[in-house]
């Protein structure tokens, strides 16, 4: 397993059981699920439990982290993930933030670490994620990090239980090396 990642404010862990009571708060904010695919609202804590169990049975081309500020050790304020789909051939991104580090740059600080992780480490070629359209944050944290618009699409979303639209986006490896360099 790959040790935690360190940025200037963050730092991103593995996901453990004793951040279950945070996983269980903040995954019962509707505000914060409603732009993710496969939160369930409301949370339960077998669903806290059940992905604490899952992100241990991921392989080395996948990563899910927790994300926390180093101002504040310990407390999770966000996960983020790529997650490698060996049937689709590329790695998604995805992520949550606690409304009480929105607008702080926290996403795009974290995301910039785990693009570079699953370029560098992991050795992707192609990394893909979404936003749910009307989530202009999202938008952005995605453009800042270099990601293309493919398309519309739409995706479940469980806590919403309904169909939502989707944009995908993609980010190629070339892209990425592109973006680099000064």
């Amino acid at each position: 397993m790959a040790g935690p990642l360190e940025t200037a404010r963050l730092t991103l862990r593995p996901v453990a059981e004793s951040d279950v009571p945070v996983l269980l708060r903040e995954m019962n904010d509707f505000a914060i699920v409603r732009n993710t695919a496969r939160i369930p609202h409301p949370y339960h804590l077998d669903d806290a439990l059940d992905f604490v169990r899952f992100v241990g049975t991921l392989n080395n081309r996948s990563r899910v982290a927790a994300v926390e500020e180093k101002a504040h050790p310990g407390e999770l304020v966000g996960v983020i993930s790529y997650e490698w789909s060996e049937e689709k051939g590329d790695a998604e991104l995805g992520y949550w933030y606690s409304q009480r580090v929105w607008g702080r740059g926290i996403g795009s600080e974290a995301g910039r670490a785990m693009v570079d992780d699953a370029f560098l480490r992991a050795g992707h070629d192609r990394l893909v994620s979404c936003y749910h359209n009307g989530n202009a944050a999202s938008a952005r944290i995605l453009e800042k990090l270099g990601f293309e618009v493919v398309g519309p699409c739409s995706s479940f979303s469980k806590a919403q239980g309904r169909e939502v639209p989707v944009t995908n986006l993609s980010l190629s490896r070339a892209r990425w090396q592109a973006s680099r360099r000064p």
